[in-house]
């Protein structure tokens, strides 16, 4: 792309994409040490689950990465079609009110617009993923604080090792970004 002025704009949203998955890590974090510290409860004579937690949060995981994969995909695909359709409304994180004025959306005269339009679809996805990793791992360290399954501690584990993994840097949301302006002119070609 030869025009980087978008790459200030990168360097805004991962300085705030770090602060807030570095919050969520944090708090995945900790909790798991509180498990590790205390361990698992012990449960009553008598009383037996159903289904193992352990399974339900492996179960959960495997289906909500697929599930999480498909949708970012798909939103990812959608954006840039109301990109190239000329509709898409890109969200400004920093307002309370969800998107930008059509004016400001729209106007034609920014050599980096799309770039920035993709870069709000990586704040998106970025936040989707940590969030349902966060979930997944505070689901997992909970079965293992009830049942004191390893594969629950496993998985907890790995989940929020997950988190950490999507701790965003400039250079990666830049890469990003560039893959997806790339699709984005062979898209415009197709059609």
């Amino acid at each position: 792309m030869s025009n980087d002025s978008w790459y200030d704009e990168a360097a805004k949203t991962v300085r705030i994409l770090q602060l807030i998955v570095g919050a969520m890590l944090a708090g995945a974090s900790i909790f798991l040490v509180v498990a590790l510290t205390f361990g698992p409860q012990v449960k009553p004579p008598g009383l037996t689950l159903p289904i193992p937690l352990a399974l339900v949060a492996f179960l959960a995981v495997v289906i909500g990465i697929i599930t999480v994969t498909v949708v970012l995909w798909n939103i990812s695909r959608k954006a840039r079609g109301e990109i190239i359709d000329g509709t898409y409304q890109p969200v400004d994180w920093r307002q309370r009110i969800g998107s930008l004025p059509p004016d400001v959306a729209h106007e034609p005269l920014d050599p980096c617009r799309d770039a920035k339009y993709i870069l709000s679809v990586f704040h998106y996805r970025t936040m989707v993923s940590v969030a349902a990793f966060e979930g997944w791992a505070f689901l997992a360290t909970t079965a293992y604080l009830v049942e004191g399954a390893p594969l629950s501690l496993g998985l907890a584990v790995l989940l929020v090792l997950g988190v950490a993994a999507h701790f965003p840097t400039q250079s990666r949301a830049i890469a990003w970004v560039e893959r997806q302006m790339e699709i984005l002119q062979q898209e415009r070609i197709m059609q």
